[in-house]
């Protein structure tokens, strides 16, 4: 007698269960809960503050590291994933831009492109996880993440030699990964009929 075969989920759906409680998510909200302790050794502004803030925020990019290695390891990729990950990462980023500038030399100007862009990007994601798919991370947005990390870290240490000319070459990834996003965002408008 032939058993009943349950049917094996489509990736969309597949991507869609994989549940907000997973390791990979649990590591990105770790991200967003280490901000306090890097913002609060920063504040002390000593030497054994500042290298105490610097090991946290060591520990914060091994988790961006760490959840996108899990998510793919136990397939948990989801698009709950695709928007809490760089979500975090624009929280915790933003978070340290934002005391830098109140309390450091980092520009307000750069700042409010960051907080504009991430705002942007929180919102466009969002209508596009109800509507069609999350658009994954793409190579140029991972560099210019990784590059605002460094500079934020030469500007929180106050690296003078390094820390303008870092500064200037980030802003051209940051503009460069905009550009990047804009014709997978149109893609995916336009292959849903999303007007």
């Amino acid at each position: 007698m032939p058993t009943p075969q349950t049917p094996a989920l489509s990736p969309n759906r597949s991507r869609r269960n994989a549940g907000v409680w997973t390791i990979s998510n649990l590591l990105s909200f770790t991200r967003v809960l280490l901000l306090a302790p890097i913002l609060f050794f920063l504040h002390q502004n000593t030497p054994a503050g500042n290298l105490t803030a610097f090991g946290f925020i060591l520990l914060a990019a091994a988790t961006d590291w760490f959840d996108g290695f899990l998510a793919r390891r136990f397939q948990q990729q989801s698009d709950v994933g695709r928007i809490v990950d760089p979500l975090s990462d624009k929280i915790c980023i933003g978070g340290i831009a934002l005391y830098l500038a109140l309390h450091r030399d980092f520009p307000v100007w750069f700042l409010i492109l960051i907080l504009t862009r991430d705002f942007t990007i929180l919102i466009l994601g969002l209508f596009m996880a109800a509507r069609a798919k999350v658009p994954e991370s793409n190579w140029p947005g991972k560099v210019a993440v990784t590059a605002m990390a460094i500079v934020l870290i030469v500007f929180a240490f106050d690296i003078k030699p390094v820390k303008w000319p870092f500064f200037w070459i980030m802003v051209v990834l940051f503009f460069v990964s905009i550009a990047s996003y804009l014709p997978r965002v149109k893609q995916i408008f336009k292959s849903n009929n999303i007007k």
